[in-house]
């Protein structure tokens, strides 16, 4: 269903509240905003939004995250995120009025399900908007969907920069935004010979071929280049290849639950951080976790961590925790799909509109005060500008942020 919702500009007051270019209210105030009730377990049904007070239409939007399968250790947080944002919004009065009817949907991790999935959303629940999936794979199994029935994708995982869709906003960084700052701080600090391993699919390819063209032009050396399909449990052969090249550093893509293993059998096998260390754009906050001290030493680049010392993603964290505990860690994809949604709403609320074209078109340029520090969408390529932060792995499994950016960094597309 899209429809304009104009009608409804006169019929409310009540903005969201997160902070934005002309906005009065601190981020502060939602983020430590009234608790909502926990989710106990996924649910593929829409859930009911009171609306007693208004007559106001819902807008219903999906969430197409996995909390079953090998990206679950990613997305599990992010669909935790997207919930506590929608809540967010709907208890400061929704958007011009209109509550969200978020219809949570588990695809299991896999590409071929989230098409049909995204089907689905679009077609039975007519959902304005659809926010989630998170490896590349699944994105572009998910596109043709989206643009086939013109509806809308809110991408928050980190990606690989090329062949943009004009029905995505992207939330997450590009490699221009997360590799290069990260190699000339690993070529100054840490070595000059880098061995690149990567999980075998569309980012890591594309982000390891674009790293080593700046190695190269560094004065750096490649010491070797491997990658393993996803689902892999055993790296033991790599590790012995990277062992036999002596590097001074593994730029690792390897992703989603891939980390752990890939972690673990460098330790294993006896490969040590403090002489090659691992520096990853893929291993966040959750994979530290369930690598355990394998991960110490080891170094990452994101847009968030959720170690930031400000107060802003202090009472982000900290409310996340109260609903959700800590059986899952706040990450950098859950933070993107937690400013992902505010993001749409401020768009959405902007163009007065559930058109995706109307959507678009107010997103750029759409300012907001993220856990991560003040975002913004680009102008042009509906891609956020972004804070980029280097972090180091410490004896207690969180990130001691080293390195920062000046200000944020341009989102840089094909």
């Amino acid at each position: 269903m899209k429809k304009k919702i104009l009608s409804v500009l006169m019929a409310a007051v009540m903005v969201f509240s997160l902070t934005a270019c002309g906005s009065s209210e601190p981020a502060e105030t939602e983020v430590s905003a009234g608790s909502s009730e926990q989710a106990a377990e996924d649910t593929e049904s829409t859930e009911e939004v009171s609306n007693t007070e208004s007559d106001t239409e819902a807008i219903k939007i999906g969430v197409l995250l996995s909390t079953t399968g090998n990206f679950s250790i990613s997305e599990t947080p992010m669909k935790n995120a997207a919930q506590m944002a929608i809540d967010e919004i709907n208890e400061a009065g929704g958007i011009n009025g209109a509550p969200i009817e978020p219809i949570y949907t588990d695809y299991g991790s896999d590409p071929a399900m989230a098409a049909e999935k995204a089907q689905e959303l679009i077609l039975k629940d007519e959902v304005v908007a659809i926010v989630g999936t998170n490896s590349s794979s699944t994105r572009l199994a998910v596109i043709p969907t989206i643009e086939q029935y013109d509806s809308l994708l809110v991408y928050n995982t980190f990606y690989e920069g090329e062949t943009p869709s004009d029905n995505v906003l992207y939330t997450n960084t590009v490699p221009s935004q997360q590799v290069d700052g990260f190699i000339p701080y690993i070529l100054e600090n840490l070595g000059k010979k880098v061995y690149f391993v990567g999980s075998d699919y569309e980012f890591p390819r594309n982000t390891i071929s674009y790293a080593k063209e700046l190695v190269e032009a560094s004065g750096g050396e490649i010491a070797g280049e491997e990658y393993a399909p996803t689902g892999t449990d055993d790296f033991s052969s790599i590790v012995n290849k990277i062992k036999e090249a002596e590097p001074d550093v593994i730029f690792s893509a390897v992703a989603g639950n891939d980390s752990v293993y890939f972690y673990t059998d460098c330790a294993q096998y006896g490969l040590d951080m403090e002489t090659t260390p691992i520096c990853s754009v893929a291993c966040h906050e959750g994979t530290v976790k369930g690598i355990g001290e394998a991960a110490i030493g080891s170094y990452s680049c994101f847009s968030y961590f959720n170690t930031l010392d400000t107060e802003t993603n202090k009472a982000f964290v900290e409310k996340y925790e109260s609903l959700f505990g800590t059986e899952t860690t706040v990450n950098n994809g859950a933070e993107a799909t937690y400013h992902g949604v505010y993001m749409l709403a401020k768009a959405i609320e902007k163009a007065g509109s559930t058109e995706t074209a109307d959507i678009v078109n107010a997103a750029a340029d759409i300012e907001v005060e993220a856990p991560s520090g003040v975002i913004k969408m680009d102008k042009e390529n509906h891609h956020a500008w972004l804070n980029v932060y280097i972090g180091k792995v410490n004896e207690n499994l969180t990130f001691d942020i080293i390195s920062s950016s000046d200000g944020l960094v341009a989102p840089v597309v094909d």
